[in-house]
């Protein structure tokens, strides 16, 4: 590959962990969840329905059930659709993701409805949203695969390879381990981010409208902005395509 075409794809990546990073913040600032994974919502699906109150288990249920069902469409839509042109399905969940977010920055800060959190609710299912979109595609980089949201397998492949490099002295082993490195820290500047500029959001960016606030709405705007630089970076890489796993 031409050292321009790799240097666009190691930014997409980086731009995409570092997203992950953003609205994962975001959603356990706002929502005290991780929308993008999973395992936290079954304890803490099973902890409301015995400790919460009568609406506690519907967020991670309602987070858990759109999870499910988000997967088994992307595997639908793999069978019928990416395989036979995955450069304009790509494109599309770019272009998905900005409409997710501009959607986000409509949820107002507090809609209760006896006792239910209906921005809770509104918010959990767009996050989750987006986490399968972001989870589901963009996942491979030359011969690495990654995860842009959940950092676990990351870790683990990180302190696989230095391990393996130590024994081994092999370049291509560093060479993976500096792109997973590149990942997570893309995800951790992410994560800071987000909480810094949220701990400031009543201060700098309180916006309210006909007594609604959308203070919080303002990471989906750098989101935005962040997917459409990608937009023009993946559109410049058009003749490189994800097929496999590997770059054709």
């Amino acid at each position: 590959m031409p050292k321009k075409f790799y240097l666009k794809y190691v930014f997409m990546f980086i731009n995409f962990a570092f997203i992950g990073g953003l609205i994962e913040a975001l959603s356990y600032f706002n929502d005290e969840m991780f929308t993008f994974m999973q395992t936290g919502n079954l304890i803490s699906l099973f902890y409301n329905i015995f400790n919460g109150d009568k609406y506690s288990f519907l967020y991670p249920l309602i987070s858990l059930i759109t999870f499910i069902l988000g997967i088994l469409l992307i595997l639908f839509l793999r069978r019928r659709i990416i395989l036979k042109n995955r450069f304009s399905y790509n494109l599309f969940t770019i272009i998905f993701m900005i409409v997710l977010s501009v959607v986000y920055l409509f949820i107002p800060r507090e809609i209760i409805y006896e006792g239910l959190d209906i921005s809770k609710l509104l918010s959990i299912l767009v996050n989750t949203i987006f986490g399968i979109v972001l989870l589901n595609n963009f996942t491979y980089f030359k011969d690495i695969v990654f995860v842009p949201t959940m950092m676990t397998n990351n870790i683990r492949m990180l302190t696989s390879l230095f391990f393996k490099y130590e024994e081994e002295h092999n370049k291509i082993e560093l060479k993976k381990f500096e792109s997973y490195l590149i990942t997570i820290v893309s995800f951790i500047f992410g994560v800071a981010l987000s909480f810094l500029f949220l701990s400031f959001k009543d201060q700098i960016f309180l916006i309210n409208i006909n007594g609604f606030e959308f203070n919080q709405n303002f990471i989906y705007l750098i989101t935005i902005a962040l997917l459409i630089i990608n937009i023009f970076l993946y559109l410049k890489i058009k003749p490189f395509i994800f097929i496999n796993g590997k770059i054709k």
